[in-house]
């Protein structure tokens, strides 16, 4: 590889995020083709993770609101500082934006690490935690369904997924097969139908089974594309 070549991709993907590639002293050929496919591999996750945030989301929210027996069920239910606080944080992000606070786009703008959190431990003195336990998992294997392993479980999907939305390095993972069924099982877990859905689509299986060598080649006989590509800064 021509060396002023490598050193332009370098500046625009920063030598710390290619660095991550290259840890084993592999060639500059192998460090970009590592990116390239961790890139696919990110995008053949997203799909899995966005129906999972939405599901989980979405059965906390029903859950919540029969045992509050009222929508607004975080005016209602006693949250923590931190939890208050997201709420709070989410109704300024919606009024700033000049559209008036509804319950649909409060629960929208909420994030993951809002809802994974009354899955862990913070809440497991709260009547309302096993209420959601008992609605949203009811599905969930019975040697599962304690706080401990639930928690264990969706603060890595949690994890997965932060990492996933940077396109952070995974391929590195020696668990990352396991991690992807798990993902595919707290789905099943939420919703039957959007599981069922998922599996359409999913492409994980088929892009980890590519493995490394068809993006050495893409490298090795692309110049041209990946220089427009990158001045398009699509990579």
């Amino acid at each position: 590889m021509n060396i002023l070549f490598y050193a332009g991709i370098e500046k625009i993907l920063t030598k710390s995020r290619l660095s991550v590639y290259r840890q084993d002293g592999c060639d500059n050929i192998t460090a970009i083709a590592r990116y390239l496919y961790n890139i696919e591999i990110c995008k053949s996750l997203y799909p899995a993770l966005h129906i999972f945030e939405i599901s989980l989301r979405n059965s906390i929210d029903s859950a919540l609101t029969i045992y509050a027996k009222d929508q607004k069920w975080y005016d209602i239910v006693k949250l923590n500082h931190h939890s208050q606080l997201k709420i709070d944080e989410a109704k300024k992000k919606i009024m700033k934006k000049n559209k008036t606070v509804t319950h649909d786009r409060l629960i929208a703008e909420l994030t993951l690490g809002f809802w994974t959190i009354f899955l862990t431990k913070t809440y497991s003195q709260c009547a309302f935690q096993s209420f959601i336990i008992k609605n949203c998992l009811r599905q969930m294997p019975k040697n599962l369904r304690n706080i401990g392993s639930i928690q264990i479980i969706f603060e890595k999907l949690r994890t997965l997924r932060n990492r996933v939305s940077h396109y952070e390095r995974l391929i590195h993972w020696t668990d990352l097969i396991q991690q992807h069924n798990q993902l595919l099982e707290c789905i099943k877990y939420l919703n039957q139908n959007a599981y069922d859905m998922i599996k359409e689509i999913d492409t994980f299986e088929k892009t980890i089974n590519l493995g490394i060598n068809p993006f050495v080649s893409f490298v090795k006989s692309h110049w041209k594309l990946i220089k427009k590509l990158l001045s398009a800064s699509l990579i």
